[in-house]
């Protein structure tokens, strides 16, 4: 009965203990650094033309949707396992150069505006040229052409391998 009786005037109190320590909230420097967080991006940028990339081949799918304006830049990685959403900079000159980040991940890529032989459908042998924003990731030798929506997609298949549009 004791036990009740100290339990139930613990549990009473109705005012927040002085000593209670703040929550301490941390967050990572370089993606302050480098854009604010995702409730804090632009409505520029969230509102700016998306140009998307889908890589697409056995075992994989990736949907990858950049958008950026201003100097900021965010991407989202959608795949099997869920969204990743890539914040940064996008610092744009001779080519635009993407430096972003999700949480401890980070992604640069170099990205130029070409013209690229891209197919109405996957197997087409009319490839007209269009305008997309090929990004080169360092460690790969081909670019991942991003178009303006719907975008551009690699498919790899035993029926069909090639860039074609969504």
């Amino acid at each position: 009965m004791r036990f009740l009786i100290v339990l139930a005037a613990a549990c009473g109190s109705s005012t927040p203990s002085a000593q209670t320590p703040p929550v301490a909230t941390t967050h990572d420097a370089a993606i302050d650094a480098t854009a604010p967080p995702d409730a804090g991006l632009p409505a520029d940028v969230t509102s700016a033309p998306p140009w998307i990339f889908r890589y697409n081949a056995p075992g994989r799918l990736e949907t990858w949707t950049l958008r950026y304006h201003g100097g900021v830049a965010a991407m989202d990685v959608e795949s099997a396992t869920g969204t990743l959403h890539y914040v940064g900079t996008a610092t744009e000159t001779t080519s635009l150069a993407l430096v972003l980040a999700a949480g401890s991940a980070r992604l640069s890529l170099d990205c130029k505006h070409e013209q690229r032989a891209i197919a109405a459908a996957c197997g087409d042998k009319r490839q007209p040229k269009q305008d997309v924003l090929a990004c080169y990731h360092p460690d790969f030798k081909e670019p991942m052409p991003f178009g303006p929506a719907p975008g551009v997609e690699y498919l790899s298949s035993a029926a069909c391998t090639g860039y074609h549009r969504l």
